[in-house]
C-alpha cells in the first residue's frame, strides 16, 4: 500500500494503481479508469415516485474532477454504466453533463454497459475497447478467458470485521487476468464477492485499498 492509500498491482504486463476513490490509474497509458457511475440514478428514482436525496450527480462529477486534477490523465475511460438509464436525461442533468464535458481537457471514452444509451453524441462510446495489453468490457461474464480485462457491472463488495451493514465495503476483484472495478457512483448498491484460490479481493476501507 502506498502513502496515499492506493495499491499497486500487475495485470498481464501492465502496472496499475487501485485508488481508494474506487477508480484506477494506469500510468503507462495516462488513463484514469472508473466504472458504474450511474449518472442520473436519483433523478430516475424521483421520477418514478421514490423519494431519494438530490445532488449525487454533481458530487460524482466533482469526485472525477478531483482525480483528474491529481493525475496527469490524457484519457478518462468509463468501463460501462456511466448513465443509469437509456432514456434522455432531464433537462437540468443534461445541461450539467454538457457543461462538465465542455470543461474537460481529456478524451472521454465510454465502454457501453447495460444501462447506457446506444449513443450520446458528446461521448465517444464502444462495446469494448482494446488499449495496450488490456481489453475493457463492461460485464466480466463476457470477458474472454485468455485476455487481460478491466470490467465493472457487478458493483463488488466484500465483508470485513464483525457482521452488519458497516462490514460491507467496496472492493476491487482480481480473478485470473480479469480485474473488476467497484462502482464509482455514490448512489449504488452491490454484490458480495468471495475470496478463493483464484480470486483476490482489494477492499476499500477508511480511505485505503487493502489486499485480502
Amino acid at each position: 500500500m502506498k502513502d496515499d492509500g492506493s495499491h499497486s498491482i500487475q495485470l498481464a504486463d501492465e502496472q496499475l494503481l487501485l485508488l481508494p476513490e474506487r477508480a484506477l490509474w494506469w500510468p503507462q497509458q495516462k488513463a484514469l479508469v472508473l466504472s458504474d457511475v450511474h449518472f442520473g440514478k436519483s433523478a430516475t428514482f424521483r421520477a418514478n415516485g421514490i423519494p431519494v436525496p438530490e445532488g449525487e450527480s454533481q458530487e460524482d462529477l466533482d469526485r472525477i474532477n478531483r482525480l483528474l486534477g491529481r493525475y496527469p490523465a490524457q484519457r478518462l475511460v468509463i468501463a460501462g454504466d456511466f448513465f443509469h438509464s437509456p432514456v434522455p436525461l432531464i433537462s437540468s442533468l443534461d445541461a450539467l453533463l454538457r457543461e462538465w464535458l465542455a470543461g474537460l481537457t481529456v478524451e472521454v471514452i465510454l465502454v457501453r454497459g447495460n444501462h447506457d444509451p446506444a449513443c450520446f453524441q458528446l461521448i465517444r462510446s464502444a462495446e469494448s475497447l482494446a488499449m495496450g495489453d488490456l481489453l475493457f468490457i463492461h460485464d466480466p461474464v463476457a470477458a474472454p478467458p485468455d485476455q487481460a480485462c478491466i470490467t465493472g457491472h457487478v458493483h463488488p463488495l466484500c465483508r470485513i470485521g464483525k457482521a452488519g451493514p458497516r462490514s460491507r465495503v467496496p472492493c476491487f476483484v482480481q480473478s485470473g487476468v480479469c480485474l473488476t472495478l467497484p462502482a464509482f457512483g455514490t448512489f449504488t448498491s452491490g454484490s458480495i464477492m468471495q475470496r478463493d484460490e483464484k480470486t483476490l479481493l482489494f477492499p476499500v476501507v477508511a480511505g485505503k485499498v487493502h489486499a485480502f
